[in-house]
């Protein structure tokens, strides 16, 4: 099997928002937490920080920082302001969707499509 005949996964992604009506509503609902998932798992894996490292750092309690990550919840008005505040993340509220970037993370390397920032929610 030849790698470069393969799709990528952002246009299966977009093939199956095309014709799924149920997969791009929980697409769609979810997109909030899965950027805010990508984001803390970065900043945490760049500051090599555990879970439980980075927990205490926000105040929180392991499981939390676990919840998040998993990209399942979408995170409270209060977590993206504690994350906000600590640097690893930066929302804005638009018409058009929520944009999360990951700040306080060290680039070797230049960011690939939709890493530098992720909207969530646009519709």
């Amino acid at each position: 099997m030849n790698l470069s005949n393969l799709e990528s996964h952002q246009s299966i992604q977009e093939d199956r928002r095309a014709t799924d009506p149920e997969y791009t509503a929980e697409a769609d609902r979810l997109a909030l937490a899965d950027a805010v998932s990508v984001a803390v798992v970065r900043y945490r894996t760049n500051h090599k920080l555990s879970q439980t490292e980075f927990a205490k750092k926000l105040g929180w309690k392991q499981p939390h920082v676990a919840r998040l990550e998993s990209g399942d919840v979408t995170p409270s008005l209060e977590s993206l302001q504690r994350l906000a505040r600590a640097g690893v993340i930066e929302v804005q509220v638009k018409r058009q969707g929520t944009i999360v970037k990951s700040i306080g993370v060290k680039r070797d390397r230049r960011p690939t499509v939709g890493e530098k920032s992720m909207v969530a929610g646009a519709a």
